[in-house]
């Protein structure tokens, strides 16, 4: 599977974090979503991949680098268009993203996912996550799932 980084200006990525809004919109109250938009993700503190199919981004990840007590990378905006699901494509994103974050020496991963989403809790849960408290800028809400992932040199 081939990843390409992306930016703000790519191909169909308008289109992507506009289906990954609506999506989260329709399963949560509004402040209860904390989606990166699309103006913040030309910073140097975000990595963003994402895959093309027949010239259409289909899925993408990212992770933003974040201190808090000590520097860690926040899992965000990770999604594969329905058509595409069942391939292994966000596993195949998930393992990109961990192995980044490695390459930049950060040792933590955090993410904030929803409780609807058990897919993608099962997922991040097959990677060794764990459920853990609200960080950062979160509060604890009711659907909200916080998990981290402490990286040592022999997890990949």
């Amino acid at each position: 599977m081939q990843f390409v980084q992306l930016h703000s200006q790519s191909a169909g990525l308008a289109e992507l974090f506009e289906e990954i809004d609506l999506l989260m919109n329709s399963l949560y109250p509004a402040e209860a979503n904390d989606l990166v938009p699309i103006s913040e993700i030309d910073s140097p503190q975000t990595y963003i991949i994402g895959h093309y199919d027949n010239g259409e981004l289909v899925a993408c990840g990212s992770f933003v680098l974040k201190e808090d007590i000590g520097v860690y990378a926040e899992l965000k905006r990770i999604y594969v268009k329905p058509s595409q699901r069942g391939r292994g494509m966000a596993k195949a994103i998930l393992e990109h993203l961990i192995m980044q974050t490695k390459r930049k020496k950060v040792r933590e991963i955090k993410l904030e996912t929803g409780d609807q989403q058990t897919a993608a809790i099962k997922l991040y849960e097959s990677f060794g996550f764990r459920h853990c408290g609200a960080f950062g800028q979160y509060n604890a809400e009711p659907s909200s799932v916080f998990m981290q992932l402490v990286l040592d040199d022999g997890q990949q």
